[in-house]
């Protein structure tokens, strides 16, 4: 009996299917929007240069803390990473099959209750970074969503075992936080770290994962709690809420004084 062909190996229940029509759709109206119209503005600081395909495949590592998070993967994507990288997601299944039009933006599934199956999700990503350079995963190795501030940082071993398998993969912590401070709607904030090679062997790996990440985002939490918020620039500007239109009708009713 000869051997599988390297295309039909197991493929998790529900595979990445890019199609660039589509991953426009849903991002102009999914994503860009919604984001617009529920946060004030959208923050970016950079601690690193961005990564670029010619060092190798990506696994960006994202902490989990709010529902939003999967839309701020997509948006540093789209203005970050661009084209330069072809993106790909894990989903819990249970929403992916609510939502399978995610797919087209190349999220696919993943379910941590099923060993057989997250073990297929993990191979079905491995592979994928493996044959490119110019792929890149986004993932929420906490696997659910947990308090910003809790620590230490639990971190599931699939990230550290797909590093491993990718082969030259580089590791991209990026932290996330949202705050209320003085507009109607939150702002969210992102920190990105420097990319830098895994290292061999998947403990090292995993604690490498745990401690990048864990700096960017108490970083990001030390930064935003001193109001020390220089470095970083605007990369989403939201609708205005009240307290914008309410400082723009009392500056135009404003009496002028006469000449």
């Amino acid at each position: 009996m000869s051997a599988p062909h390297p295309d039909v190996a197991p493929l998790p229940a529900i595979p990445a299917r890019h199609w660039r029509l589509g991953e426009e759709l849903v991002y102009r109206l999914l994503i860009e929007w919604p984001t617009r119209r529920s946060f004030s503005r959208v923050w970016l600081k950079l601690d690193g240069p961005l990564p670029h395909p010619a060092d190798g495949p990506l696994i960006c590592a994202m902490n989990h803390v709010s529902w939003w998070d999967g839309y701020a993967a997509m948006l540093l994507q789209r203005k970050l990473l661009r084209r330069t990288f072809q993106p790909y997601l894990m989903m819990d299944v249970r929403q992916l099959r609510r939502y399978q039009f995610f797919t087209w933006l190349g999220v696919f599934s993943v379910d941590l209750e099923d060993r057989e199956q997250a073990r297929r999700s993990v191979a079905y990503i491995a592979r994928r970074l493996a044959e490119r350079r110019d792929r890149v995963l986004w993932i929420f190795p906490q696997g659910e969503i947990l308090p910003n501030d809790q620590r230490p940082l639990r971190i599931y071993p699939g990230v550290a075992t797909v590093a491993q398998r990718a082969g030259g993969a580089r590791i991209w912590p990026v932290a996330l936080r949202y705050e209320f401070r003085n507009e109607q709607r939150p702002e969210l904030f992102i920190r990105c770290g420097p990319p830098h090679a895994a290292p061999a062997g998947e403990r090292a790996a995993l604690r490498d994962v745990r401690a990048s990440l864990t700096a960017q985002v108490d970083a990001l939490r030390d930064e935003v709690n001193a109001g020390q918020t220089q470095g970083y620039r605007l990369l989403m500007g939201g609708i205005p809420g009240i307290n914008r239109l309410s400082d723009a009708l009392t500056a135009a009713i404003r009496p002028r004084p006469a000449r």
